[in-house]
């Protein structure tokens, strides 16, 4: 019997061009509860996820000018932990806040799942299949607790052992690979944190509202070397939540439409073509890319960035992967200056450092308070003109592993 040749035409192509959805969905709705952390001592007043997230929602319906039962038949989309126990499912929401959805969506993508859904919601709205959406998030993890687990083995047996205590420990080294390659220093980062506290003590709704300063960064209480209590994440109970609308039906509700103008995402971005790359480059790179693209904008025409920033560092490390300056371009951050007044305005509401993050749900503020901002609704903390703004969401699951979501949305007040 001979042999027989087999030949394929098959090519891999690692980034395929993906659909567009501009301007076929508009935000017209946001709701975020009041920031707090009580519950965890005996006797304080407390909340439990379910009224946090009944709370978010009733805000974001009278913001929009909508009722419960204009979302039967219509889209739910829920922020939900993948890499340990979550508060509630998709359905487990519609029954807490009685209604009957025609289609739901997990954003189980960790804090990259309130800007993940904002694409997965635009393509459903933008085939025909609803009209409406809703994105809703809480978590209240000072007044419940939904169980640890038990931690892999590899982080029980090869990690924990020599010191390395979760994400703290994990995000100290990315830091400190930062400032040896590029010569990154506190200074630096140091500005970050002052811009986004000084655009928190202009924001009302902000649980940390005193000004600081760069010096004042640099002696914040070290937590894993380099990292300070200052580059930290602030837990926090709360909920979150936002309504998008076909542009049809955005155009004849209360508020002006914030459209969804371009939209990346990557998954295990080190993976297959992009293994052995850079560790210091995330998959923001690549969905930034894809979503401005869609977007057909150019880094000079966006006003405002409203960044995942569980880190200070992490912060850092968006603005270079986004292509706002070369990476370890420090002169940029010498230069730049980040607040409502500078070249490059972030986290123009404080960011979830300075506001606190509900769990998965923290990344929504970023979405709410672009919709703000492109609403002209920023108040003191206004951004002049904006009429395009970025968000990202990054969901790391579980730390120390290749297991992460980079998400990116492009936002305008116009199409």
């Amino acid at each position: 019997m001979g042999s027989v040749e087999i030949k394929t035409t098959l090519k891999y192509d690692p980034w395929p061009t993906t659909m567009s959805i501009r301007g076929k969905a508009a935000i017209v709705g946001i709701g975020e509860t009041p920031t707090d952390r009580l519950g965890s001592k005996p006797g304080e007043p407390r909340n439990s996820s379910a009224e946090y997230l009944s709370w978010a929602l009733h805000l974001a319906l009278e913001n929009a000018g909508l009722s419960l039962k204009d979302f039967n038949g219509q889209g739910l989309g829920v922020t939900i932990p993948t890499a340990y126990p979550q508060p509630f499912w998709p359905e487990e929401v519609a029954e807490i806040v009685g209604i009957t959805p025609g289609m739901l969506f997990a954003g189980g993508t960790g804090g990259a799942g309130s800007v993940s859904l904002l694409g997965q919601m635009s393509a459903a709205i933008n085939s025909g299949m609803i009209d409406l959406a809703l994105c809703i998030g809480a978590a209240a993890p000072f007044s419940e607790h939904h169980g640890g687990g038990i931690q892999p083995g590899d982080m029980r047996d090869f990690e924990i052992p020599f010191g390395t205590m979760g994400p703290n420990s994990k995000i100290a080294m990315v830091m400190r690979r930062h400032m040896h390659q590029y010569g990154t220093t506190l200074d630096h980062l140091g500005k970050i944190a002052v811009a986004g506290r000084y655009h928190a003590s202009l924001n009302p709704a902000a649980y940390l509202r005193k000004p600081i300063t760069i010096q004042g960064y640099k002696e914040s209480r070290l937590v894993a070397d380099p990292i300070r209590l200052l580059d930290c994440v602030l837990p926090a109970n709360g909920g979150k939540a936002y309504i998008l609308a076909s542009p049809e039906r955005a155009k004849k509700l209360r508020k002006p439409p914030v459209y969804i103008l371009g939209f990346g995402e990557r998954s295990n971005p080190s993976y297959g073509p992009r293994a052995g790359s850079d560790a210091l480059v995330m998959g923001i790179a690549d969905a930034g890319k894809v979503a401005m693209e869609m977007a057909s904008v150019r880094h000079s025409d966006i006003n405002f960035l409203e960044l995942y920033d569980d880190y200070i560092i992490v912060v850092y490390l968006q603005i270079e992967d986004l292509g706002f300056c070369a990476k370890g371009d420090i002169g940029y951050f010498e230069r730049t200056d980040f607040t409502i007044k500078g070249q490059l305005p972030i986290q123009t509401g404080g960011g979830m450092i300075n506001c606190g993050q509900p769990s998965t749900a923290g990344g929504m503020l970023h979405v709410l308070e672009a919709a703000r901002q492109l609403r002209g609704e920023g108040g003191d903390r206004q951004v002049p003109g904006a009429k395009i703004g970025l968000v990202t969401g990054l969901g790391v699951l579980p730390y120390g592993k290749n297991l992460g979501c980079c998400a990116v949305a492009v936002l305008g007040n116009q199409v």
